[in-house]
C-alpha cells in the first residue's frame, strides 16, 4: 500500500463546478508531457473526463474485463484513463473494489497516479479512497460558500483517520477582498462562517497553498467553437483594463500616499476606478482598508467600530492622508485620460458579453453598444494615447503600441476570408446526427503531441496571415496618424514583435474552449498552472 500511496495525488473538492475534474485532466496531462507514466483514475460517478476530452460514448467505456488493460482507455502517450466506466449505482463501491484489485498493476504500471474523487464529503463515497494517498488537493474558488465546503471537506478527512499533506488549489483566483473576505485565507474563512462548536483547529494539519490559477477562456467548456471576436474583444478588454491600472498607479505616486496602506489603496482603486462623489469613494475605502489591517474580530464591538467608520464618526487616516488620499481620488475623477480609458473599457466590455453570449441558449439580445461605436471609440482612444505618449510611463506606452495591434487585428477579423482561413484550421468531425462540430479530442491531441503535420499547417497559416497582418497594422497608423505607437527600433519595424504576438493570439485563439490549460507559453493561467504542476513531481 505504501508504494501507491507515495506515488498517488488525490483531487477533491467540498462542492461541485469549481473545475475539480478540469484540474485532475490537467495534471495529468502535464506529467504524461512531462515524460511520466501518468494514470489518470477516475473515481467520480458524475465526472465529465469524457466531455472534457471530447471522447464519445462508445469510446469511454472499457471492457471492464478481469485485467487491468480491459479496464482502461489511452488518451496519449504515457497517459491512461482507468475505470472509465459507465456510471450505474453501484460504482463507486465497485470504483473501491477495483483499485483494491489491481493495485499491484497500477503501482507498477505508472510513475503517477492522479485520483479524480467524487464531490462531498460522506465516508463511502469519497473518504474510503483517501487510503490509497498521501497528499490531496484541495480545489477551490475565492468566494465564501466554497471555502466553507472545502475547509469542512479537510475536517471530515482528518477525522476520518488518514494523514494527509493538504494542497489548496485556488481556481479562477482573482484575489480580491470583499466585504471581509479573504481569498487566501480558506482556514478563516471557514471558521468564521461555521458555529462555534464546527470549527476546526488547521494547525493540526499539514496545509499549503498550492497554486493561484486565475481565470482563462481555455477552460470554459461551453465555447464549443472558438469566436475570434470574442477572444481580440476580450484581448483588448485586457489591455484596457492594465492601461487603467497603470494611469490610477501615475496619479497615486505623483500625491505619496501613505506607506503602511498605499499598495492597498491603489488596489482599491484598480477595483473600483469610477469615483462619482469623492466624500462616498474615501468612506468606501476607509472602510476597505479598515477590514484589512484591523486586527478587531468580528464582534459586537468590531461591527459597532466597522458601522463608525461608514457614518464618518471614526478616522482610519490621519488628516495628512486623508488631504492626499481625498487629492488623488479627486485627480482620479477630473483626469480626461482615464475618463476616456474607462468608457471605452466599459463599451468593450459589454461587447464582449454580448458576442460571447449571442451563440448560446436562451441568449435575448439586449440594447447594447454597437461594435461601430465600439470601434470609433477605440480610434479615439489611440489617438490620444498616441498624442499624450510622452507623459506616460513605459509600461502605458507598450501597451498602447499592444493595443494598436489588436486593434488592427480586429478590424482585419471583419474579413470573412480571414477567418474562415482561420477556422479552417480547426479539426472537424461528424456528430451522431449527423452535424459538422468541432472535434475537440483531435485538437487535444494535436496541442499535446505537438504533432509534425499540426506544426507545419500552423506555421503555413501564420506565413500566409503575417504580411496581411502587417499590412493592417500599416493602415490603421495612417488612418489615424499614430507612427508613434508602431514597436520600432533604430533597424525599422521590429517585425519579430509582431509575429510573436500574431502566433500568440492564434495559438490562443484556436485552442480556446478545450479545457485544456497546459501548453499555452503566453497565459499566466498556464504558466501558474505548470508551475504549481512541477512542484508536485
Amino acid at each position: 500500500m505504501e508504494l501507491i500511496r507515495d506515488k498517488s495525488i488525490a483531487v477533491a473538492s467540498g462542492k461541485g463546478g469549481v473545475g475539480k475534474t478540469t484540474t485532475c485532466v490537467n495534471l495529468a496531462v502535464y506529467f504524461a508531457r512531462c515524460g511520466l507514466k501518468t494514470a489518470l483514475i477516475d473515481l467520480d460517478p458524475l465526472s465529465d473526463i469524457a466531455t472534457l476530452l471530447d471522447i464519445t460514448e462508445a469510446g469511454y467505456r472499457s471492457q471492464g474485463g478481469e485485467d487491468l488493460n480491459s479496464n482502461l482507455i489511452n488518451i496519449l502517450p504515457n497517459l491512461d484513463l482507468i475505470f472509465p466506466d459507465t456510471k450505474l449505482e453501484d460504482r463507486l463501491r465497485g470504483a473501491y473494489d477495483k483499485l483494491v484489485k489491481f493495485k499491484a498493476e497500477i503501482e507498477s504500471g505508472y510513475d503517477k497516479l492522479i485520483l479524480d474523487l467524487p464531490a462531498g464529503s460522506l465516508y463511502d463515497e469519497n473518504l474510503i479512497f483517501l487510503e490509497f494517498t498521501k497528499k490531496i488537493i484541495i480545489v477551490t474558488n475565492d468566494e465564501p460558500t466554497s471555502h466553507t465546503a472545502s475547509g469542512y471537506y479537510i475536517k471530515q478527512a482528518h477525522n476520518s483517520g488518514n494523514v494527509l499533506e493538504y494542497l489548496l488549489w485556488h481556481n479562477k483566483y482573482a484575489g480580491i477582498t470583499v466585504a471581509g473576505f479573504d481569498p487566501g485565507d480558506l482556514a478563516g474563512n471557514y471558521n468564521k462562517n461555521v458555529a462555534e462548536e464546527e470549527r476546526f483547529d488547521f494547525d493540526r494539519i499539514e496545509m499549503k497553498d498550492a497554486a493561484f490559477i486565475p481565470h482563462d477562456p481555455a477552460m470554459d467548456l461551453l465555447q464549443s467553437n472558438p469566436s475570434l471576436s470574442v477572444n481580440i474583444l476580450a484581448q483588448m478588454s485586457e489591455r484596457l483594463d492594465f492601461l487603467i491600472e497603470q494611469r490610477i498607479d501615475e496619479l497615486a505616486f505623483s500625491v505619496s500616499l501613505p506607506g503602511r496602506s498605499g499598495s492597498l489603496i491603489r488596489h482599491y482603486l484598480h477595483l473600483n476606478p469610477y469615483i462619482r462623489s469623492i466624500e462616498t469613494s474615501f468612506k468606501k475605502l476607509s472602510e476597505y482598508i479598515f477590514v484589512l489591517l484591523s486586527t478587531k474580530s468580528l464582534s459586537t464591538t468590531g461591527a459597532a467600530y466597522h458601522q463608525a467608520i461608514v457614518n464618518g464618526a471614526v478616522d482610519v487616516f490621519t488628516e495628512s492622508e486623508k488631504t492626499k488620499i481625498t487629492s488623488l481620488l479627486d485627480s482620479i475623477q477630473k483626469d480626461d485620460m482615464l475618463t476616456d480609458l474607462l468608457k471605452t473599457s466599459a463599451q468593450l466590455k459589454i461587447a464582449v458579453d454580448d458576442q460571447d453570449n449571442s451563440t448560446r441558449m436562451f441568449f435575448t439580445k439586449l440594447d447594447v453598444v454597437s461594435l461601430k461605436a465600439v470601434d470609433k471609440r477605440l480610434s479615439l482612444l489611440l489617438q490620444k494615447l498616441h498624442s499624450e505618449r510622452n507623459n506616460h510611463n513605459a509600461y502605458i506606452k507598450s501597451t498602447a503600441g499592444l493595443l494598436l495591434f489588436d486593434f488592427a487585428l480586429y478590424k482585419l477579423l471583419a474579413s470573412k476570408t480571414v477567418t474562415n482561413l482561420i477556422t479552417d484550421f480547426i479539426p472537424i468531425k461528424t456528430n451522431s446526427r449527423g452535424e459538422e462540430v468541432r472535434d475537440k479530442h483531435t485538437q487535444i491531441l494535436q496541442l499535446i503531441q505537438e504533432e509534425d503535420s499540426y506544426k507545419k499547417n500552423y506555421l503555413r497559416l501564420i506565413d500566409v496571415l503575417f504580411p496581411v497582418v502587417l499590412k493592417q497594422v500599416a493602415a490603421v497608423v495612417e488612418t489615424f496618424n499614430i507612427a508613434g505607437l508602431i514597436f520600432n527600433n533604430s533597424e525599422g519595424v521590429q517585425k519579430d514583435v509582431y509575429l510573436k504576438l500574431l502566433s500568440a493570439f492564434l495559438h490562443n485563439s484556436i485552442n480556446s474552449g478545450l479545457g485544456i490549460v497546459v501548453g499555452f507559453p503566453f497565459r499566466p493561467a498556464s504558466s501558474a498552472f505548470e508551475k504549481s504542476a512541477e512542484a508536485l513531481i
